[in-house]
């Protein structure tokens, strides 16, 4: 089988970043096995595992499975979002739904239903060559603590209602962009301010 050319698959990357709606559709007729895609990451949310600018290659493969660990493409709020798997779930209200983390973040997104799954990330362009993504970077024991308490506030309302959970998340979201703000308004003020100045 003949491999695409690389611009065959940055035009595809770019269409699918252009309009994430219609991502969906094209990803579906083009799954085969050894097809992909290539795109670039924006973004801090997936650091250290992706730098901003960074390449990456997401498999077109036809019927996935993704689980815990797995590097994902998927279509929410009409754009391409690239994270990491957290949990997959398997039963009743849960199931056919992902909760998925950024590496850098410590709020799951909302649940994504697999449908909206363009693919996994199978490689980053590093020194030349294409490399799997790494494992999820160790953070501080502050920072793993409220990772851990979200992701089972993420995974237990998965179980009742994915909306609701969807509901949640994004007013935990707002309230942690809230405070990142509040903390870099303090930090901005505080090196503005003079030595000695109360």
């Amino acid at each position: 089988m003949a491999t695409p050319s690389p611009d065959l698959l940055d035009a595809v990357g770019r269409l699918l970043r252009a309009d994430p709606a219609r991502a969906l559709a094209v990803a579906g007729s083009l799954r085969a096995p050894g097809r992909s895609f290539e795109s670039t990451v924006a973004g801090m949310s997936m650091w250290p595992t992706f730098a901003p600018a960074s390449r990456i290659r997401v498999a077109l493969v036809p019927g996935p499975r993704f689980e815990a660990g797995d590097v994902v493409a998927f279509v929410a709020h009409e754009r391409v979002v690239v994270h990491r798997v957290a949990h997959r779930g398997r039963a009743a209200a849960a199931r056919g739904y992902l909760i998925t983390l950024g590496d850098a973040t410590l709020v799951p997104d909302p649940p994504v239903a697999e449908g909206h799954v363009l693919g996994a990330v199978t490689g980053v362009w590093l020194a030349g060559r294409w490399t799997p993504p790494g494992r999820l970077p160790r953070r501080s024991l502050r920072a793993s603590a409220a990772r851990t308490l979200s992701l089972a506030v993420a995974v237990g309302g998965l179980h009742v209602s994915p909306r609701a959970t969807a509901s949640a998340l994004t007013w935990m979201h707002r309230v942690a962009g809230a405070i990142r703000e509040a903390l870099a308004r303090r930090g901005t003020r505080r090196s503005v301010e003079p030595p000695g100045a109360a």
